[in-house]
C-alpha cells in the first residue's frame, strides 16, 4: 500500500509539473498602443499580478507595439509575424470595433479570430478646450463650435470614427489630426493648442486627462458614449452621470431640443456598445497550445478575484476593473459577425475605403 501511495504521489507530482506550461518561462504581453497610454497603464498592473495566478509563475514582460490605430500589434501577433503561436506571447489589446465591422483591409486578422483569454468592459468620453471658439462654457456648447481640431490615432481607429460620427451627427465642422501614439501625446498637443477636442477611455481620463486638462482649467468633459439597453435605447453610465458627464444623446437633446436619430446615430451606438462591452482583450494567437490557453484563463480568473489586484488597478487607473470571461463574449462576437448592412455602409463611408 505504501508503495502504491508513493507511486500515485509521484505520478501526481509529475502531472502537476507537466501541467505548468509556463514554469520557468517568460510571457510577453504585447500592447497595441504606446507607453503611458490607457492600455499600457492597465497592462502594467496585470504584469505585476498575473504571474502569481498563472500555474508555473512565469516572468511577465510588456512590449509596446503602437501604430495603425492599434492594428499593427494585432496583425503581428495574429499572423505570426515576430511572434510565434507558442503561448509565450499574448496580446493586451484595446479592441476597436470598427476594423472587424467594416472588414478594414489594414486589419489582417479579426479580434474573434484570436483565442480569447478574457476581456474588460469600460466607458469612453470626450473632452475639449474651453477656449475653442466661440467658447465652451458648458458641454452643449460643443454644438456651436466654429471649428474643431480633433486629436486621433488613425482614420480607421474606432476612437477616431466615433469622434467623427458624433461631430457629423451634430453638424459641427472639424478637421482630424491623426497619428498620435497615445493619450499622453494627444494631451500634450491639446495643452499646446494644436488640437482642441478628443476622447479617452476612463483609465486615461482619470489618470491623465483630469490632472493635465481638467484640473489645469484648460478643458472640460463634454459627453460619454452610451451603450445599448435591452430595448435598443441609449444606455448611459450611471457613474459618469453622477459626475455630471452626460451621455451623447442627452447633450445632443440639450443642444438641439430633440433626440438624435438616423443611420449615423445607430452606427455610433453599435460601435460604442461593442467598445463598452469589450474595451480591452487579453488574447492568444490562433493555434496557441491548449495548455497555454487553459493556464492563462486560470491566471485571468485569478486576478479578477484578487483583492490586491483590484485595489492596485483602482489606485493606478481610478476605476474598478470590470472583467469578463471568454464564454460571456461569444454573443458579442456573433453581433460583430452579423452586422446590419446599413450600419456597415455608414461605418465604411466614415472610414473611407
Amino acid at each position: 500500500m505504501a508503495a502504491v501511495c508513493a507511486a500515485a504521489t509521484s505520478l501526481f507530482a509529475s502531472a502537476t509539473a507537466q501541467a505548468q506550461f509556463y514554469k520557468d518561462k517568460t510571457l510577453t504581453l504585447v500592447v497595441n498602443y504606446g507607453v503611458g497610454g490607457n492600455a499600457d497603464t492597465e497592462a502594467r498592473v496585470y504584469q505585476r499580478y498575473l504571474p502569481k495566478h498563472i500555474p508555473g509563475n512565469p516572468n511577465v514582460i510588456i512590449q509596446n507595439v503602437p501604430g495603425a490605430g492599434g492594428f499593427n500589434a494585432m496583425n503581428l501577433l495574429g499572423l505570426g509575424i515576430s511572434y510565434r503561436p507558442d503561448g509565450f506571447a499574448a496580446g493586451y489589446f484595446t479592441v476597436g470595433a470598427i476594423g472587424p465591422l467594416i472588414d478594414d483591409p489594414a486589419l489582417k486578422v479579426k479580434i474573434y479570430d484570436f483565442v480569447i483569454v478574457g476581456g474588460a468592459r469600460g466607458w469612453s468620453l470626450t473632452y475639449a478646450r474651453k477656449d475653442t471658439p466661440p467658447g465652451i462654457n458648458k458641454p452643449a456648447d460643443i454644438a456651436k463650435a466654429q471649428k474643431l481640431f480633433v486629436g486621433g490615432y488613425s482614420r480607421s481607429a474606432s476612437h477616431d470614427t466615433r469622434l467623427r460620427l458624433a461631430l457629423e451627427i451634430m453638424d459641427v465642422p472639424y478637421a482630424m489630426v491623426t497619428g498620435f501614439p497615445g493619450t499622453a501625446d494627444i494631451n500634450k498637443a491639446m495643452l499646446q493648442n494644436e488640437v482642441n477636442f478628443s476622447g479617452s477611455s476612463m483609465p486615461g481620463y482619470q489618470t491623465q486627462v483630469i490632472p493635465q486638462i481638467i484640473q489645469s482649467g484648460v478643458g472640460i468633459p463634454i459627453f460619454h458614449y452610451p451603450a445599448i439597453a435591452p430595448d435598443g435605447s441609449p444606455l448611459p453610465s450611471a457613474a459618469l452621470e453622477k459626475q455630471g458627464i452626460l451621455s451623447f444623446d442627452k447633450i445632443y437633446k440639450e443642444a438641439f431640443g430633440k433626440s438624435p436619430s438616423g443611420p449615423k446615430f445607430q452606427a455610433l451606438l453599435m460601435m460604442t456598445d461593442i467598445g463598452t462591452q469589450f474595451q480591452r482583450g487579453l488574447v492568444l494567437p490562433k493555434g496557441a497550445p491548449a495548455d497555454a490557453v487553459a493556464d492563462l484563463r486560470k491566471g485571468f480568473d485569478g486576478v479578477a478575484a484578487d483583492p490586491e489586484f483590484v485595489a492596485e488597478y483602482r489606485r493606478v487607473t481610478g476605476e474598478d476593473p470590470d472583467l469578463v470571461r471568454a464564454a460571456e463574449l461569444e454573443p458579442l462576437f456573433q453581433r460583430m459577425r452579423n452586422i446590419d448592412p446599413a450600419i456597415k455602409k455608414v461605418l465604411k463611408d466614415s472610414v473611407g475605403e
